[in-house]
This record gives C-alpha cells, sequence and structure tokens, in this order.
C-alpha cells in the first residue's frame, strides 16, 4: 500500500484475539476456505451477504471469535466435520470488533474441522474503506455509480465475518450479484456470468490462492477495459473512465514492465494469471495491492502531454511499489501486524530500481531523477521524522487498532527501506538480490516475520568479517531512533568517533535516552582518496592512520542511516575543497549528505551556525537536484524558525547565494525538478507569515526576470511589482494564460510561475472574484491551484469562506476534504486551528478510526503553529480529544515545534551574527 499527503510524497490492524481468552492464541485457528457471497445494487444504499467458512482448531475451547463490525448479523450457523453434525450456538457482538459464538450445549469446541455459515446485511456508505459507494461523473453531468473495496488493515470485517489477521491466510472464492449494466471484477479471473433473475446477473470468480483477509477485492462499474499482455502471457488491464484511454498508456506500461522485472529480480514468476488496475475518483490511499487488483486514486494514475515530470515519476513509483506487494506481501504474507515494515520497506527500496528500466523510454525523467527521488522518500525523510522523542522503531508491538493504522508512517515506509538500501549497499546488489529472491520463494503462500527474513538473508553470508547480518539488521530494526558519529580530530593522524541517539531537540539531556549504541558500518575516505571501512559497536572508536589523511569524509555515498557531525578542524577542510572543487572528492550523494547533517547538527544546536553557513557557501556551484534539494529544505526550516530581528538579514543572504547558482544559466540541460525546486525557493523571503510573503516574493523575482536572460541581476528588480502585476491582468483576462516570463524551455516550470502569480494577485492586489469562479467551476485536482492561491489572501472573510466551504462543497474529494484546511494553515496557522477545533467531531469521523489521513491533518496544522501559545493551546485541547490514528503524529507535531521554538530562543544570535559578520555583495 501506498500513502500519500499533500507534501510528502505523500502518504494506515486491529489487534484482536480470535480466539476467546481462554485460548488466547491465535496460531490455534486455521482457516482453510471461505465462500463468500455478496448482493450489491447501489441504488439501495445496503448490500447483503453470505459467508461460509472451512477452518480447523488445533486446541479446545467453548467460545469461538472472529471479527465483525458493522455488519447486521441475521444468520450464523456452525457445523462439525464432514457429516456436518449442527453444533448450536448463540452470538454475540463486543465493542472490540469481535462476533462471539458460545456453544449452549455446555460443550466444548473440540481440535476438529468445522464448517461456518453466516448471513447479514450492512449499509453501503461512502467511507473509503470495507465495500463503499463511489462515483465518476461525465463532462455532460452524468453520474455513474462505482462500488469498491478497501481492507487494508482491518476492514474486511466490514465486508463479511472472517478471521482478520494477516498470516491467517485462506482461500478465497467471491460471487457477486449485481445489476446486468454493470460488470464486476475480483482478484481472480471471472469463471462464470449467469442471469439469477430479472436485470441481475451472479459473477463467479475462480478461487483464489492463499491470501491475507485484507487482500480481498472487488470493484463493480461500468468502466471500459484496455488490455496488454507480459512478455510470459499473463493480462495486464486498467478499467478507465470512458474517453481516458490514452491516459492510461504510461501506467499500463509501467504494471506491465515492472511485473517482468521482479519475475527476473526474485526468480519467482508472477504467481496468477492476470493484474487488473482501477483508477477510483475516490480511494484514501496513493494505492493498495490487493492480490490481483491493484486499486489507486485516479489522480495518481492518468496522465497526458501535460502532466509534469515528477508526477510521472510519482505514477511510476507507486505502480511499481503495488506491484512488488505481489510478492512481498501477497505471495508472501507477514505474521502479523508488528512486522508491516518488512513488506512496505521493500516493496518501498524495490519501486525504483523496477522504473529505471522505463527510463529509456520516458523522455521526462533522467536515472539520476530516480535516484534523487528515492533517496527523498525514504532517506531523508526518515531521518528528520525519526529524529523526534516519540518516533517508533521499525519492529513494533501492535496493541489497538489505532496503533496498527498509525504504524502506516514514515518509519514503517521510508525508514524500513532506508535500512533495507543500507544492507543492500553493505552486502552488493547480488548477494542482497540473492538473498529476497530466497525469501520469496522459501515463504511463498505462506507467511513470514523478522527472524524468518534475517535468518534467510544470513545464508548469503555475513555483513562484514564476522558479523552475522541478522545481528547487524536486528539492533537497526528493533531499536528506537538512529546515531550521530561526532568526529574529533586528535591530531594528523588520529581521530576520535563517537556515537549517541540524536534528537532534534536543541541541549536534549537524557543520558537514558542518548547513550544507546548501534552496529555502525564506518566507511570513510581520506583527502588522498584511500577508502577505510570497519564496524564501531561501542560508544567511541579511535582511528589512526600511518599516514596524512588530509581531510576525511565518512559515510561515503550516505548509505548508512546516521548523520555525522564534525569538529571545526574537520569540517574546515571539507568545506574548503567544496569550494575549490565540489565534485573532485564528493558524490552528490556525499554532499547531499553533509549539507544535511551539517544544517541540522547547527538547528540542535550540537554545532555553531557557521559550520552550517561556511559550508553552503559553494551552493552557487551545485548543479544537483538531491543537494539543492536538501539544502534548501533545511535552509526553509530555518527561515521559518527566525525572528522578525534576524529574518530580513537571512533572507538577504540566501537570496544573494541563490541569485549566483550557476544552474540557473542551465536551463535546457538541468533537470526539471531541481529547476522548479530551486526557483521556487528563489529569493527566500519565506513567510509574512512565512508562506505569504515566500510566494509572493517568489513572483515578483521571477517575473521581474527578461525575457532575453535566464539568470536575474541586481537592475532586474526594477519594476518588478508593475510586472507581476501585468502578469496578473492578463490571467484575469484568459485563465488559460501560462506566465511565460521567464525564458525556460520547461512547460512544468510555466504552471509554477502561473501559480505564483495568482498568488500575488490574492495576497498583493486582493483580486480573489476570478479565482473564485475558478474554484467552484473546476474538478479536483486542476483547481488546486485556485484554493492553493487563495489559501494566502489577507482577507479573514475569505479564510472562513475557504474552510467552511472545504466541508461544505464538493471542491475537493472526500478523501481530500483535509487538502484546504493544511493549505489554509500554512499562511493562517491559528484560523486553521481554530477551524479544526471548531470541527473537530467532523474531521475525526471522517478520517480518525479508519484513515491515515487523520496524521497528516495533525502533523500539519500543529506543526504550522509558530508561538509557545498557540502550541499550549493546540495541546490542552487535543489531549482532552480522541486521537485516533493521529495520536503519534499529533506527539511528532509537538516535538518538532518545540525544537524550533527552543532553537531560536538558544541560539538564533550565533547565526544573527555570522549574518552580520558576512555581509552580502548586492
Amino acid at each position: 500500500m501506498v500513502l500519500m499527503d499533500s507534501g510528502w510524497r505523500v502518504l494506515s490492524v486491529s489487534y484482536l484475539l480470535v480466539l476467546s481468552v481462554v485460548v488466547g492464541d491465535i496460531s490455534d485457528v486455521d482457516p482453510e476456505r471461505y465462500t463468500l457471497m455478496f448482493s450489491v445494487y447501489p441504488e439501495t444504499g445496503v448490500f447483503t451477504g453470505s459467508t461460509d467458512i472451512q477452518f480447523s482448531l488445533l486446541t479446545d475451547t467453548r467460545e469461538l471469535t472472529l471479527n465483525s463490525k458493522d455488519l447486521n448479523i441475521v444468520r450464523a450457523l456452525i457445523y462439525k466435520g464432514k457429516e456436518r453434525e449442527n453444533i448450536p450456538v448463540i452470538y454475540t457482538l463486543n465493542d472490540k470488533e469481535e462476533l462471539v459464538l458460545t456453544r449452549t450445549d455446555e460443550k466444548r469446541f473440540r481440535s476438529d474441522p468445522y464448517f461456518l455459515r453466516m448471513q447479514y446485511r450492512a449499509e453501503l456508505k461512502r467511507e473509503l474503506n470495507g465495500i463503499y459507494l463511489t462515483e465518476y461523473k461525465t463532462e455532460d453531468g452524468e453520474v455513474h455509480p462505482i462500488v469498491a473495496t478497501h481492507f487494508e488493515p482491518t476492514h474486511a470485517r466490514k465486508a463479511f465475518p472472517c478471521f482478520d489477521q494477516p498470516q491467517l491466510k485462506s482461500e478465497f472464492t467471491v460471487m457477486v450479484d449485481h445489476p446486468t449494466k454493470f460488470r464486476v471484477i475480483s482478484n481472480m479471473p471471472k469463471s462464470n456470468d449467469r442471469v439469477v433473475r430479472s436485470a441481475t446477473i451472479r459473477s463467479e470468480f475462480l478461487p483464489t490462492p492463499a491470501m491475507s483477509t485484507y487482500l480481498v477485492a472487488f470493484v463493480m462499474s461500468d468502466l471500459e477495459e484496455t488490455t496488454v499482455r507480459t512478455n510470459r502471457g499473463v493480462a495486464i488491464s486498467v478499467y478507465n473512465r470512458p474517453g481516458k484511454r490514452q491516459a492510461t498508456k504510461t501506467g499500463i506500461e509501467t504494471v506491465r514492465q515492472s511485473v517482468e522485472f521482479f519475475e527476473n529480480y526474485l526468480g519467482r514468476v508472477f504467481p496468477l494469471p492476470k493484474l487488473d488496475v482501477v483508477p477510483l475518483p475516490d480511494f484514501a490511499i496513493g494505492g493498495m495491492e490487493n492480490w490481483g487488483l491493484i486499486t489507486i486514486r485516479e489522480d495518481m494514475f492518468y496522465t497526458d502531454n501535460d502532466t509534469p515530470p515528477e508526477s510521472i515519476i510519482l505514477t511510476r513509483a507507486i505502480l511499481a511499489h503495488e506491484v512488488a506487494h505481489m510478492w512481498f506481501g501477497d505471495l508472501v504474507s507477514i505474521t502479523s501486524w508488528n512486522n508491516l515494515w518488512l513488506k512496505e520497506g521493500a516493496a518501498n527500496m524495490l519501486m525504483y530500481p523496477a522504473i529505471e528500466q522505463l527510463i529509456t523510454k520516458n523522455t521526462h525523467a533522467t536515472v539520476s531523477d530516480i535516484k534523487n527521488s528515492l533517496l527523498q522518500v525514504s532517506r531523508y525523510p526518515a531521518l528528520d521524522y525519526d529524529s523526534v522523542i516519540n518516533t517508533h522503531p521499525v519492529a513494533m508491538n501492535i496493541s489497538d487498532p489505532a496503533e496498527a493504522a498509525a504504524a502506516f508512517d514514515a518509519i514503517s515506509y521510508s525508514k524500513s527501506a532506508a535500512l533495507l538500501d543500507m544492507l543492500r549497499s553493505a552486502i552488493g546488489d547480488d548477494r542482497f538480490r540473492a538473498g529476497v529472491g530466497k525469501y520469496v520463494r522459501e515463504f511463498q503462500y505462506g507467511s513470514a516475520s523478522l527472524e524468518d527474513f534475517l535468518k534467510t538473508m544470513d545464508t548469503t553470508g555475513p555483513v562484514y568479517r564476522n558479523v552475522k547480518i541478522s545481528d547487524f539488521m536486528r539492533s537497526w530494526l528493533t531499536k528506537t531512533g538512529y546515531p550521530v558519529v561526532s568526529v574529533t580530530k586528535l591530531n594528523n593522524r588520529k581521530y576520535r568517533l563517537s556515537q549517541y541517539r540524536f534528537i532534534n531537540k536543541p541541549n536534549f539531556k537524557d543520558n537514558k535516552t542518548v547513550m544507546k549504541r548501534w552496529p555502525v558500518m564506518i566507511t570513510l575516505r581520506t583527502e588522498r582518496r584511500k577508502v577505510h571501512k570497519f564496524m564501531m559497536n561501542g560508544g567511541t572508536k579511535i582511528v589512526s592512520f600511518n599516514y596524512d589523511p588530509g581531510f576525511i569524509k565518512l559515510n561515503i555515498n550516505s548509505t548508512m542511516f546516521i548523520r555525522v557531525n564534525y569538529d571545526l578542524q574537520s569540517i574546515t577542510g571539507i568545506a574548503e575543497q567544496l569550494e575549490a572543487d565540489h565534485e573532485r572528492y564528493f558524490t552528490e550523494d556525499d554532499r547531499a549528505g553533509l549539507v544535511s547533517d551539517v544544517i541540522t547538527m547547527a538547528t540542535v544546536n550540537k554545532c555553531p551556525m557557521s559550520y552550517a553557513m561556511n559550508m553552503i557557501r559553494y551552493l552557487p556551484k551545485e548543479t544537483s537536484y538531491m543537494v539543492w534539494d536538501q539544502a534548501l529544505s533545511k535552509i526553509s526550516s530555518i527561515a521559518e524558525s527566525l525572528s522578525n530581528r534576524t529574518k530580513p538579514l537571512f533572507n538577504t543572504y540566501m537570496k544573494d547565494l541563490i541569485t549566483k547558482a550557476s544552474v540557473l544559466k542551465q536551463t535546457d540541460s538541468i533537470s526539471s525538478g531541481l529547476l522548479s525546486n530551486l526557483l521556487s525557493y528563489y529569493g527566500v523571503v519565506y513567510r509574512i507569515p512565512e508562506a505569504v510573503q515566500r510566494r509572493i516574493q517568489t513572483a515578483k523575482d521571477l517575473l521581474s526576470v527578461s525575457p532575453s536572460t535566464t539568470t536575474p541581476t541586481a537592475t532586474s528588480y526594477q519594476g518588478e511589482d508593475e510586472r507581476a502585476d501585468e502578469e496578473f491582468a492578463t490571467w484575469e483576462k484568459d485563465t488559460s494564460y501560462q506566465a511565460t516570463s521567464i525564458s525556460l524551455n520547461k512547460e512544468a516550470w510555466s504552471n509554477q510561475v502561473t501559480s505564483a502569480v495568482l498568488t500575488y494577485g490574492v495576497a498583493e492586489l486582493g483580486k480573489e472574484e476570478k479565482l473564485w469562479e475558478k474554484l467552484e467551476s473546476t474538478s479536483y485536482p486542476h483547481n488546486q491551484e485556485y484554493y492553493r492561491s487563495l489559501s494566502a489572501t489577507k482577507n479573514p472573510e475569505t479564510v472562513t469562506r475557504l474552510l467552511e466551504g472545504s466541508l461544505k462543497y464538493d471542491w475537493v474529494p472526500l478523501q481530500n476534504k483535509y487538502d484546504i484546511l493544511n493549505s489554509v494553515s500554512g499562511y493562517h496557522p491559528a484560523a486553521a486551528f481554530k477551524f479544526l477545533k471548531g470541527n473537530y467531531d467532523t474531521f475525526y469521523e471522517l478520517y480518525g478510526e479508519t484513515q491515515f489521513n487523520f496524521g497528516n491533518i495533525l502533523h500539519t496544522v500543529v506543526g504550522n503553529l509558530k508561538t509557545r501559545q498557540d502550541l499550549e493551546e493546540a495541546t490542552t485541547f487535543l489531549e482532552s480529544q480522541k486521537l485516533g490514528t493521529g495520536e503519534r503524529a499529533f506527539r511528532i507535531a509537538v516535538d518538532e515545534v518545540s525544537s524550533v521554538l527552543d532553537w531560536r530562543d538558544c541560539c538564533e544570535e550565533d547565526l544573527r551574527d555570522y549574518l552580520l559578520a558576512h555581509p552580502t555583495s548586492n
């Protein structure tokens, strides 16, 4: 499953005892076969079902417990053995989503085979989980219903009573009665369509292989089918809206080639005869790996000639991620949700090599873009997310549904992928591939745990000398957080390395927390180009050389999941070399790690801000998207932390630095992602409130560039307001106009300039009427630039209208109702929180118990607060509410905002002193 949110890259397990507390061991039931019969008629608002389960008990008990939620059980019968001996039972539903069958004859369920039949009915809702109703509209406004399913992690119980744990795999036979005007698809190919009564067809499907309950799926619709085949004959079909066939080409080709890639990479053919993909208009997450039937958000799937390159990469990555799950998670399941990381980390890591093969046919992207994307969605976001006190280990204990849903986060996805990539880097591609291939083949159709995976990887050899892979990785997977390795130069031939847990909080003092130790694979390169490699297990290690190494750089290519903190002598040598020739000794991975680490260390007061500022002086020479992305991300964080006393100095300094960037002269060859990202930060006058001023200044700066040059000069700022006014006036007359004030050969950047113009028009000119017209007449996602630009308003009435309209109108689909709230919070954080507080029950009902997005809401709205007073008010209110799936995200947001405020109190003067001592050239 892929999670998405509005900014990351995005974008979520119920714990239950399958048998009663008398038995208490989920291994004591063995489900063998489900026969699922559904009757679904969208216009009635209900569906009915009949579930037959064949299972065996491995121990004796008087009560049998299944999972059921929101199902009105009409009948429940249980039989014993082949003779179908009827057993008298009563059934009750409790508040733990359990259906408890209790014998009334005072006997016990013995360790025998049983047959259970249940009939029930339920509402057909628009909740985006269980069996739910959605729809699409044609251009003339005609509504076409779709019935879809989404069962991960614990929503299968909302569709049929079941043993709803991932390791309790079974064969499933699915049948659906439905109106003749619709077609139904499911996990397996259809075995039969037969008329059961007037205007009703029963679609019957072949039995599935053994699989988990959360992977069962079906879709009922009138969507159109497009099919291609892999080189081995597997049918790959996309079910698209009428008229959208051309927009499926990127997606269907990605799925086809990804299937072929994983068959070759893992040495195991795709285990099913077909694989369908259905883009859905309303879908809670990015994509879902139902075995043989991938579902995905429409706005993440359809592409055309106007789709930005980054969006095409994202579409390919999501689909490759879901295809990877056909092996990791579907063919081989996890033994419990505690091991969520095992399937999500593998899919997240392997989706990028899977789509590299598509680059030769994709003129929008390069292999470097793919590599950069992997690092941006795995290593660096995970390092930031995992640095707060309230993080959690990759392998964690799940004790209730909210914990399980909240576990679908950057740790389970990004950190786990980064750790697997760390292992791959340590042992090499060939051994890693051999190990994961053996893992898939050995545990196919079964379930595997952390220890199963590690023992399989051990068969490929040690990670280093006599250090076993399992011993090395277990520490990283089960410990909370990660280490920072400090480098102290003792003399020209001797260094001291020390490690401690990194906490993103200035002057944090808690010896019990920070004194954790990890087995760190130290790789270092010296100025003499010599490479050294060794294992560091303890807290301190002395490294001696028999020669003068010059400067040393730890963590070659930034492959270890650590940060590095250099002392003054060490960082000075590196900074001087970067200024002299940044590519001579350091790869782009090295440089991205250096920039990210030194700024991060400065923001927690582990080194002076002068270290960071000296390091980034070389940036005007930098051409790497990866490096600039890290630099700009960290610079933005610093800017948002500053008081008005220091902010103008910092903005002027950074504006001067970025104006000199050589990449602004290379618009024909530079990565479009880098160009867009760099120029979106260009000017770096971040916000008044921060988000407002950043986009206003971006518009002014960009629009002041004359069409004959791509590099701003000191004189080119003359008349910037007039130019921006002119551009906005042109757009008002013709809203299809794309601002092209900069002579760039990048269509995607033209769109971004236009967005900046709209923001300028709202915030500086107060002209909102045309944007309101466009917002209310344009469908999602094409209306995003209108409500995001309107969020920059200075008019409180507009803020209120936006926020109230986000819930009242269908400007955005159900799964994105919170996107406007998040957008407004970047400009008006106090108003956004006030609205969340006043509508908390509504948002909680939409997302709090079953959707991953509730964490995104709390993390964004709380994370944008700027004062201790606002933070205290938010904390007091939210701690009195049910937090559901958002609890951990809320705690992390509080940690992050507290850290920013603490840094401003203790360290801002250090930065101010540096800026005063280093005036800009302009």
